[in-house]
């Protein structure tokens, strides 16, 4: 018989434990679903403790157990033998098969997730008929109310609680390694995310070399210290020769290069697989020691549109899986810059070349990312492929529930910039409603349609093709008007729908660009001046000190204070305060160096760092900031006399005047203090 029903979805997380990141992860629904699941499909009631034996999450009841606690059962000592033996995984590191004092056969197993260690323990029920009438004649001598019994009983013996163990061991690890190899990756995403300038690469784009080692800095600043090289194409010689290298053994691979007829190379082409493993001591390319113990150089090719420009190199033995896919991502983001580059230059020469063909299509949209002018292409592209006069690309405006047209290709301009279709009218919204492309011949005799055809079109015939995003249908392309006056086929179905998924993937990656971009620009920008905010300083900081402990780079930081700011806002108002603002950001922002960083403060404060510039670099550029500032002139009003604008200057240099980012900061707002109270349009530093 099995004792009482299950009493389930439970959860009992510890109110008064900190914020952690394993509790995070449990109290997500995607995990409590994901272990009531592994509950349901093996009968264990599952609970989760902490290190200190503390409950985290229970996700259902063990009803023997909920019995025992609801017939008060301090007699019993129930809890209390339960928690003697909650946290030895921990110290035995390995699962444990165990009968409770009630008879319970449960198991217990340690877990590590992000450095934090934790118990999952399993319920289950007795291991023969024995133990349980042992439990009967227990809680009958202890006076316990009479146990309800509803179903046939199950006994588990120690071999089977085992089995389940193990599996439930594997597969919860295997489920935490995933994720704790996923937040690896998000960690060093947020640092190539923090170095991703789109309009810096675009300008860099322009000149080879400061790409390259745009590409060798922003590498080793994601994996740390590495040796890295770019080898680019040299179309005169067919060659793929080392350009640029930095790192311990830079000079061992500058050396480096590949024809393109080697098999090295071919392999790369034939099997387009994201990086190629060579060693280069096996293959007499370096001499022996040259570079250390290392000897293996990870090539991660980069292609613009299908051919294979460049190949940026990585040399370790062992380079991590999370690591690879960084570099992978990274190396697809520059591509996708330098072809954005290349088809506008060769749009502007021949748009006809670029839309030849299908594989064209892949090459010209996957870099773009102006939203029109990609919806646009995709259309064009579409309509040239099929040869159609006539068409549009409609998406779903959610807020509205309506097709509204994104692109076209028409005669009438204004019928079409007008048209909006709730989903399920007109041909387009039956489209989009029952998610299945239609073919249609003649439209005044398909049974389907039966309607008169309108003036604007010379033939009847017309395809319309869902659009999925994000596996959902998001909108519709459709086609008229086949040159020559012939219908559509089913080949022209077939044609058009391996165009398709290339549009959909290049729209998904075209929107969650403008998202990221979005963010990225919210989350870093002062919204009045342009420059950088407090938040990117503070970030910007921590890593020129970090970067100082790895590579002994000095820097300094600048604070700046505009004279008598109070009182242009007292007098003529805060319209003429932002002015001045704005004045002094461009002002600040001219003088400085590319690597240098400018922010806003707060109030009319503001922030520079100056990387590797040691103090007396540092006060010349000071000097130069302030000299330029008080050469800046901005009207009070419209029209009226330019007013002089000065700044006093606070100055401190890392490491020579402070050992930590906070006494740097709070040197450098005295050495400010200073400047103001000896008078306006002063530097002092420490």
């Amino acid at each position: 018989m099995a004792i009482v029903n299950n009493i389930s979805n439970s959860s009992a997380p510890l109110s008064n434990t900190e914020n952690t990141a394993l509790k995070r992860l449990l109290s997500s629904d995607k995990c409590k679903d994901y272990l009531k699941s592994l509950s349901l499909i093996t009968g264990f009631h599952l609970s989760v403790y902490n290190e200190k034996g503390g409950l985290l999450l229970t996700v259902t009841e063990n009803p023997i157990c909920k019995f025992s606690e609801t017939a008060q059962s301090s007699t019993a000592n129930c809890p209390g033998s339960c928690e003697e033996r909650i946290l030895e995984p921990l110290k035995l590191d390995r699962p444990l098969i165990c009968k409770c004092r009630s008879k319970v056969m449960s198991f217990s197993m340690p877990i590590s997730y992000l450095r934090e260690n934790a118990v999952v323990v399993g319920r289950n029920g007795f291991a023969c008929y024995e133990d349980f009438l042992e439990f009967l004649k227990t809680a009958k001598n202890k006076d316990l109310q009479e146990i309800p019994i509803t179903a046939p009983l199950n006994f588990v013996d120690e071999n089977y609680v085992a089995s389940i163990s193990q599996y439930i061991h594997n597969v919860i690890n295997y489920m935490l390694s995933n994720l704790q190899e996923k937040q690896k990756i998000t960690e060093k995403l947020g640092r190539f995310t923090s170095l991703v300038d789109t309009n810096i690469l675009e300008k860099l784009s322009r000149d080879p070399n400061s790409i390259y080692r745009y590409i060798i800095d922003t590498i080793e600043f994601i994996l740390g210290p590495t040796s890295v090289a770019m080898l680019a194409l040299d179309n005169r010689t067919s060659t793929y020769k080392a350009v640029s290298a930095s790192g311990k053994h830079k000079n061992a691979i500058l050396g480096l290069e590949f024809s393109s007829k080697s098999s090295v190379i071919k392999q790369i082409g034939q099997t387009r697989s994201p990086v190629f493993r060579i060693d280069l001591e096996a293959e007499k390319l370096i001499q022996p020691g040259s570079a250390g113990k290392t000897r293996i150089l990870n090539l991660f090719p980069v292609y613009v549109g299908d051919k294979m420009e460049g190949l940026i190199g990585v040399l370790d033995n062992e380079l991590p899986h999370e690591d690879i896919k960084i570099i992978s991502a990274f190396r697809e983001y520059i591509q996708v810059t330098i072809e954005n580059r290349a088809l506008h230059l060769s749009i502007n020469r021949k748009m006809d070349e670029i839309l030849a063909s299908i594989s064209d299509l892949s090459t010209s949209i996957a870099p773009m990312l102006n939203w029109g002018q990609l919806l646009q292409t995709i259309l064009e592209k579409s309509a040239q492929l099929l040869k159609a006069e006539q068409g549009s690309l409609m998406l779903l405006n959610r807020e509205t529930s309506e097709l509204l047209v994104e692109a076209r290709k028409s005669i009438d301009s204004v019928v079409q910039d007008n048209m909006k279709l709730r989903v399920g009218e007109g041909i387009a919204g039956r489209v989009f409603e029952r998610g299945e492309p239609l073919l249609v011949k003649d439209l005044e005799s398909d049974p389907r349609i039966l309607q008169k055809n309108r003036p604007r079109y010379k033939t009847k015939s017309f395809i319309s093709i869902p659009i999925r995003l994000e596996n959902k249908v998001a909108g519709v392309l459709n086609l008229s008007d086949k040159i020559g006056g012939q219908a559509f086929d089913e080949n022209d179905l077939k044609l058009i729908q391996s165009l398709t998924p290339n549009a959909e993937f290049a729209i998904e990656r075209n929107s969650l660009y403008k998202k990221i971009t979005e963010l990225e620009k919210l989350s870093v920008t002062d919204p009045l001046t342009g420059i950088f905010n407090r938040r990117c300083f503070d970030s910007r900081l921590a890593e020129e000190v970090a970067r100082y402990r790895r590579h002994k780079h000095v820097f300094s930081i600048l604070m700046l204070d505009i004279d008598g700011f109070k009182q242009y806002n007292d007098t003529f108002g805060h319209i003429t305060g932002d002015r001045v603002l704005k004045s002094i950001a461009r002002a600040i922002t001219s003088s400085l160096r590319a690597l240098d960083i400018v922010a806003r403060f707060g109030g009319d404060e503001f922030v520079v760092i100056l990387p590797e510039t040691a103090k007396p670099d540092a006060i010349s550029i000071a000097n130069r900031l302030r000299e330029s500032v008080e050469a800046c002139r901005v009207p009070i009003e419209e029209g009226s006399p330019q007013d002089r604008l000065t700044v006093s200057i606070g100055l401190a240099s890392f490491p020579e005047d402070a050992s930590a980012e906070t006494e740097l900061f709070e040197k450098t707002d005295h050495a400010l203090y200073l400047a103001k109270k000896s008078g306006r349009n002063k530097l002092v530093y420490l």
